[in-house]
Parts: structure tokens; sequence; C-alpha cells
């Protein structure tokens, strides 16, 4: 999404440029859980939710791409990271601002971390 539309993943009454009132549930439907989704699916070996707002995060992020990219090496199933960044520019806040609005009301939403893990690991 590059022009702030209402993408799958838009928490309901979030503005866009397609939804400037908000996301109607009645009108929209819900936003999509897509790594839950993902996880339940058939042959999903590896699937996480991660973040990029804190130096902390982009490297538990890169650590998670790569075991990803690792268990797709080794032929083990599906591997599936969701890497949730903010849209400043999209949502008219300072980065600072959109990083806490993403904390505050993302997150809790769309909690971060591991979904599905091999029981080996």
């Amino acid at each position: 999404m590059t022009g702030g539309q209402m993408a799958p993943t838009t928490l309901v009454g979030m503005k866009s440029s397609t939804t400037p009132y908000g996301r109607d549930i009645s009108l929209m439907g819900n936003p999509i859980k897509m790594t839950e989704l993902i996880a339940h699916l058939p042959g999903t070996y590896y699937v996480s939710r991660q973040a990029v707002h804190t130096p902390a995060a982009v490297r538990k992020c890169k650590k998670s791409v790569r075991k990803a990219f690792e268990f797709q090496k080794l032929n083990r199933g599906v591997s599936f990271v969701e890497i949730v960044s903010n849209c400043n520019s999209g949502w008219k806040m300072t980065p600072v601002k959109a990083n806490n609005w993403m904390v505050e009301n993302m997150f809790p939403f769309y909690p971060l971390g591991d979904i599905k893990v091999p029981e080996d690991e």
C-alpha cells in the first residue's frame, strides 16, 4: 500500500485515504490477523510477527527472518514472518508519535512474537 489506503490489517476505526471516517466493521469487515491464519494452515513450520520500531526490535526481527530462511533451506515447511512498521506520513504523525501509536494501538491487537515454532526448537 503506497497511498494510505485501508489495508486488510487496518484497525477498526482507523482512518485512511479510502476510509476517511475510519474502518467500519459493518461495511468493511474486521481486520485480518494474517499471521494467526497462516499458522493454522497445513505445512506451516515457523510463523512469527515482529516489528522494527526500535533497534532492539530490529535485531529480534532480523533473527526471525534468518530463522525463517534457515527452516526454508532445510525444507521443513513454510515459514512466514510478518513485519509490523509504522507509516508516519500516512498516519500524519511524526516518526516518534507513529511509533508510540503503534505500540499503544497495534501491538495489543497484533501482539509481537513467535506464533508457531517447531516443537524441537
